[in-house]
């Protein structure tokens, strides 16, 4: 996806290391354009904050979360929303590396496959909605900031309450049993802007008592789906 953003004519910085786990200087903020692989190969448009809820890094550190940007992400979000491409638009749950201290991180991506990376039309209106999803963050009403606990991957939670909130972390069902207090307190500090609200998302009683008790006591407030 890469070669046909440069062949279109855009000059961002390229990510020399594992697009992972890089390290970066520049700028208050990183918005990342990366390709996204699915073995479903549906044409899709994704964005996300990033982060390893579990054990497992995929880049950066385990459970360490990455900081999140709610205003920026759903910003990138409601632009692509307004592409009529005929191409399927999410918001992924937080994963993968790299977990910058203190730069918030969105990855923005093209995917699934070999010919919708190298879909000249696709990739360059693709680009154009994160422009102006950046230029106009501003615009964005953040008064209530949303968690999410539980629920697919693709998150159909986060994805519904973009119309009309702020998204922040997203951690996945996959996520749930292995999630610790440590985790949850990041999720909800790692923040440019604070989380208010925290969505729990089909999680079983032990686990959603678990974390309903720490987010009780970091004052946020929570619905049950």
């Amino acid at each position: 996806m890469g070669q046909t953003v440069k062949k279109l004519g855009y000059g961002f910085d390229e990510v020399e290391e594992d697009v992972t786990d890089f390290t970066y200087s520049k700028g208050d903020v990183i918005v990342v354009l990366s390709r996204h692989e699915s073995s479903s190969k549906i044409p899709t448009l994704t964005v996300h904050h990033v982060g390893n809820p579990g054990g497992t890094p995929m880049g950066g550190e385990p459970r360490q979360l990455g900081v999140a940007h709610p205003r920026l992400l759903t910003s990138i979000f409601r632009e692509l929303r307004k592409l009529n491409l005929g191409v399927e638009i999410e918001i992924e749950a937080t994963h993968h590396g790299p977990t910058l201290r203190g730069v918030p991180v969105i990855f923005a991506e093209v995917g699934s496959d070999e010919t919708i990376w190298r879909n000249e039309t696709l990739v360059n209106r693709f680009v154009e909605s994160v422009l102006r999803g950046i230029e106009g963050v501003n615009e964005v009403d953040c008064r209530n900031v949303v968690l999410v606990y539980g629920g697919p991957h693709y998150s159909k939670t986060a994805k519904g309450l973009a119309l009309t909130n702020c998204i922040s972390h997203i951690i996945s069902k996959h996520f749930i049993s292995e999630l610790n207090s440590e985790v949850i307190h990041q999720s909800i500090e790692r923040n440019i802007t604070r989380p208010n609200t925290a969505i729990l998302d089909s999680i079983n009683r032990e686990r959603r008592e678990f974390i309903t008790n720490l987010l009780r006591l970091n004052n946020i407030s929570i619905e049950f789906r």
